[in-house]
């Protein structure tokens, strides 16, 4: 089908989610000046509760996922805190893709797979046994808005991310027609991160590493209203504020300050970093830097110089304060047309920048940490320094309970065990 025709079905997609009502239960009003009050409970309106969504929703942790990292993502955690279980597409061990082991040093991940191996030569194990699709959880890693509209299993073959398409969308189904064709009553969505995360590259470039505001906003409008017209409750989820607080960017000052410790792995800091405010995207640069200084020294030809100075165009994963600014107005402009959504459809907002905002998340830069300890971003984030840990995921699923009980009265425990940095 082609991305014009799915558009034009999205009305009777809507149309067709609220047709035909599970007669067991409450009937809720559409429209966000029609809410119910009657099954607003926690655990009425968390009865059938769809996600829609990236990485960040499906649990993917450590660069894969399985069952272990699902079963713990923030949606179903939030599904927990209201009484409920969201039923999930669960991977079985040893995950598609393998998320990494650790310590990161190792270099391998759970399966025994390289951890730098090609992504397209990765295994990727069968759901478990028992599972249905659709389940209640369809966000995909990866997904750009314009793929919850358009991607299926089928189209998506052959890429690197089509495995996981197979393993959580029925053949000839999107993420949207998935959600939507279980009649949700509580509906998430959390999306647009995928447009952005090219950047990390060091290229900051709307159209070419970055999908532009203005090409990425018609298709989440469309999502929003179908999902509107079609779920009476609901809760949208915005991104970030600053590039900088991923625990994965470090300012080249940091990577200085910790000169003596990449010395003696044979890596010559350079007095470029001394000041720097440049960030640099430690997942590739420092394990590149400390595995070619290891092969210079085995080879008796002297240290490897790591340098932070940006290489204009050159994928170098260093952005200048000019790159940040570019990423973060981005960030900015989509933050509010999500906020604005919201609002327009009734439903509730909260920003994954209640986790990655906090002071408490970016621990000190260490590379022994970094190559040898068990948390090396902080126990807030998982091992690949981009999607949140067990903890992490406990902090937005807290974070959302917090804002729907505002939207909608709801008394949704705002605290879980897990919620807490240690």
């Amino acid at each position: 089908m082609s991305p014009t025709r799915r558009l034009l079905l999205l009305p009777v997609l809507a149309v067709l989610a609220t047709a035909c009502p599970d007669s067991a239960d409450p009937v809720l009003a559409t429209g966000p000046s029609a809410r119910s009050t009657e099954s607003n409970s926690e655990k009425g309106i968390f009865h059938r509760f769809v996600s829609i969504g990236t990485s960040i929703s499906m649990g993917w942790q450590g660069d894969g996922v399985l069952s272990t990292g699902q079963v713990e993502s923030w949606t179903a955690q939030l599904a927990r805190l209201a009484g409920r279980e969201q039923s999930l597409p669960l991977i079985s061990f040893p995950g598609c893709r393998s998320p990494l082991a650790s310590p990161l040093s190792a270099g391998v991940r759970l399966s025994g797979e390289g951890a730098g191996q090609n992504p397209l030569t990765l295994g990727c194990a069968p759901n478990e046994v028992g599972v249905t699709l659709p389940a209640q959880n369809v966000a995909i890693s990866s997904a750009r808005t314009a793929d919850v509209i358009n991607a299926t299993p089928e189209s998506k073959a052959g890429t690197e991310y089509g495995p996981l398409y197979a393993r959580v969308l029925a053949p000839g189904t999107t993420q949207l027609e998935a959600a939507l064709s279980q009649k949700p009553k509580f509906i998430s969505i959390e999306l647009g991160g995928n447009e952005v995360l090219g950047a990390r590259s060091g290229i900051a470039v709307p159209g070419v590493t970055m999908v532009p505001v203005a090409a990425w906003k018609p298709d989440f409008t469309a999502i929003a209203t179908a999902v509107g017209r079609a779920v009476t409750n609901g809760i949208l989820v915005g991104l970030v504020n600053d590039v900088a607080d991923f625990p994965s960017f470090r300012r080249g000052s940091e990577i200085w300050a910790d000169r003596g410790v990449l010395g003696a792995l044979n890596v010559s800091v350079s007095a470029n970093c001394d000041g720097s405010t440049n960030l640099i995207f430690v997942p590739v640069r420092i394990p590149t830097a400390v595995g070619t200084a290891a092969f210079l020294k085995s080879k008796g030809l002297g240290a490897f110089t790591f340098s932070c100075a940006d290489v204009p165009g050159a994928q170098d994963y260093v952005l200048t304060p000019k790159d940040v600014g570019v990423v973060n107005a981005q960030l900015a402009e989509m933050n509010a047309h999500i906020a604005g959504e919201a609002a327009r459809i009734g439903f509730a907002y909260m920003a994954l920048d209640e986790l990655y905002g906090r002071p408490d998340v970016k621990p000190v830069y260490s590379t022994a940490a970094l190559l040898s300890g068990p948390t090396p971003y902080g126990t807030a984030m998982s091992l690949d320094g981009i999607h949140p840990s067990q903890a992490g995921h406990a902090i937005l699923a807290s974070a959302a309970a917090r804002a729907i009980n505002a939207r909608y009265g709801t008394s949704i425990p705002e605290t879980g065990p897990l919620a807490t940095l240690r």
